[in-house]
């Protein structure tokens, strides 16, 4: 890493973000004074690039992919990010991108794609990448790691708050007030959108990927005997620290879930992706109610792709009445660039050498830096 980085007092990040939805590429700039765990920032730029086709349909089933194509695709992405920073015409000192989650099975092995060096001879600058395998070396899940960016940007002195991600899994972050003795926790609820969004696919042959503004759902309803065996997966049974992916609710999931109920109308099909919807929403009940003993939250901050689903949000609403639920707005970060953000601000953290994850939440022995740096 050139010196110059490390002493500049202002520092431009582009943080990367590809989420386990394979929809495309969050992309935000920031700027950054400081060198504790508290910067000020600006955020400069954000925008979402989507995935080329063949991108979107190997990424949402990763693990029907052999390890030739992953590590074709693994240059193709590195690439492919190369191109599409080249085209915004930013101004940047340092990369931080997440990559393309492909396995992710702790405590053994995470694996993220988009080769790095692609960016790193682009642009000259450093790129900080692989940010999950040092909590995991330390035997941690390697996830959530946005934790520590909802801590940053949502802490306060004497109330505790909650932060809500749903992506294509859903993960909660309990953010307790400065003044409380307890610690931050977080953990993976379960599916957010992913099987919803396989059921929309299936249901209109490929022609929509989410369920919009989750209309569909809102026209179905609960299929309760099918609710009652998807609440019987055993993910729901670990206590936390836990983290899901792919590997628990991906395609392998799904088509268990339509040996249970194989719609065949227009009708049952609403009904499934109604019954998901709920399933995403009871489980993330389930899990703020999990914290109310030690905890009282009374916000809940919610980002991520989820939040443009009214019927989802209408039954969370319903069952957290004493919640006031806020769409993430905080100082130029929105819900679609949170995410991306997120990993700028982890990519501040190693540029400064500090501590990017919270072992509370990991379940790690310790705090360590995160990210690899080219």
């Amino acid at each position: 890493m050139k010196l110059s980085i490390k002493t500049k007092s202002k520092l431009r990040i582009l943080g990367l973000m590809t989420g386990s939805s394979a929809d495309g590429l969050d992309i935000c700039l920031v700027e950054f004074s400081g060198k504790t765990d508290t910067p000020t920032f600006t955020v400069i730029f954000s925008t979402e690039i989507p995935y080329p086709k063949h991108f979107q349909l190997a990424f949402r089933n990763p693990l029907e992919l052999s390890d030739h194509d992953v590590a074709i695709f693994d240059t193709e992405l590195g690439t492919w990010f190369a191109d599409e920073i080249a085209k915004l015409d930013l101004k940047f000192d340092v990369i931080a991108s997440h990559g393309q989650t492909i396995k992710h099975e702790p405590p053994h092995f995470t694996q993220q794609i988009g080769e790095p060096s692609f960016m790193k001879q682009r642009f000259d600058v450093p790129v900080i990448y692989d940010f999950r395998s040092a909590d995991i070396k330390q035997g941690g899940q390697g996830a959530p790691l946005i934790p520590i960016v909802d801590r940053f940007l949502f802490q306060q002195e004497q109330a505790d708050v909650l932060a809500l991600n749903i992506g294509g899994i859903a993960n909660l972050t309990v953010i307790p007030a400065t003044l409380s003795s307890q610690p931050l926790l977080a953990w993976d609820t379960g599916p957010g959108n992913t099987l919803i969004d396989k059921a929309v696919r299936l249901y209109s042959n490929d022609t929509l990927a989410y369920d919009p503004e989750g209309r569909f759902a809102a026209e179905g309803v609960l299929n309760q005997k099918l609710l009652s065996f998807l609440l019987e997966h055993k993910f729901y049974q670990l206590t936390p620290p836990r983290s899901a992916g792919q590997e628990q609710f991906g395609l392998v999931y799904f088509n268990q879930i339509l040996k249970q109920f194989s719609p065949e109308t227009d009708q049952q099909f609403k009904d499934l992706i109604y019954t998901l919807t709920v399933l995403t929403v009871k489980t993330i009940v389930s899990s703020v109610n999990e914290c109310s003993a030690d905890y009282d939250p009374q916000v809940l901050f919610i980002g991520g792709g989820g939040c443009f689903n009214n019927t989802m949000l209408k039954l969370l609403e319903a069952e957290l009445p004493h919640i006031d639920i806020r769409q993430v707005d905080h100082s130029g970060i929105t819900t679609s660039n949170k995410e991306a953000f997120g990993f700028a601000y982890l990519g501040y953290l190693n540029i400064n050498d500090l501590p990017g994850n919270i072992p509370s939440v990991t379940g790690a022995s310790r705090q360590t830096i995160l990210g690899s740096r080219i």
